[in-house]
């Protein structure tokens, strides 16, 4: 039975995707035939990859904008940019997120707000502006990036383990208000990322690469649709 979900011509939104982990996964969806829109924080960074992978794949295919997930107002004009653009929405990757390496008692109230306010407040005024057109096409996924901070706890990284926490909590309540209407809640739980290699940096064999996670993205993706598959999670050998 071989009944993958296509993923040709469907439109997806990565957060953070001008960049590592998400410039990844923008790249290997629009292998896959997708449209994608992206939207991070630095212009630059945006505009770059607009350049470099609409010379790739079409400048039709790609769409950019900057964008801070944690300020509603921003996130609600990257929607509307968005289906201006491509009129709708299949697939959501909050792939936005970063942590502080310090220890809870240490913390700044203002390290926790940032974090929390991109990594949790992010992850849901995403969910809230696109899920939407999702309930209307009766299908669609959203892939939180999480972490194996947010199946464990780790010294001095606090914050970031509450926040991803917090973030695997979300899609956990979202996944069972939207299983009706045909959409998948997906959570990826790598460990370490050798997310911002560069071209001339050796590959470290005991860290996970961008592509690995892109490829898994892919995969979890185009399972058939009447499989739940939830909680994934990836370590270097």
């Amino acid at each position: 039975m071989r009944d993958h979900y296509p993923l040709t011509n469907k439109v997806a939104v990565i957060s953070g995707g001008g960049k590592g982990l998400g410039r990844s996964l923008t790249e290997a969806l629009l292998e896959q035939g997708m449209k994608v829109a992206i939207c991070g924080r630095t212009a630059s960074t945006i505009d770059q990859t607009l350049t470099e992978l609409g010379g790739r794949f079409g400048n039709n295919n790609i769409f950019g904008q900057v964008c801070d997930v944690s300020d509603a107002s921003q996130v609600e004009n990257f929607k509307q940019q968005v289906l201006k653009q491509f009129g709708t929405i299949h697939v959501l990757i909050n792939n936005s997120g970063f942590g502080k390496e310090t220890l809870i008692v240490d913390t700044p109230e203002s390290d926790w707000d940032e974090v929390m306010d991109t990594n949790v407040k992010g992850c849901y005024l995403m969910c809230k502006a696109f899920v939407p057109a999702m309930i209307e096409n009766r299908e669609g996924y959203v892939l939180n990036i999480a972490s194996q901070a947010a199946l464990n706890g780790y010294a001095n990284a606090g914050v970031y383990c509450a926040s991803k926490f917090a973030m695997v909590g979300l899609g956990k309540a979202l996944q069972e208000e939207v299983r009706q209407y045909g959409i998948h809640v997906h959570s990826l739980n790598p460990a370490l990322i050798q997310s911002q290699r560069q071209a001339d940096e050796a590959v470290d064999p005991g860290l996970i690469q961008n592509e690995d996670l892109a490829e898994m993205a892919v995969y979890l993706l185009q399972q058939p649709r009447r499989l739940k598959i939830d909680n994934i999670g990836l370590w270097g050998f």
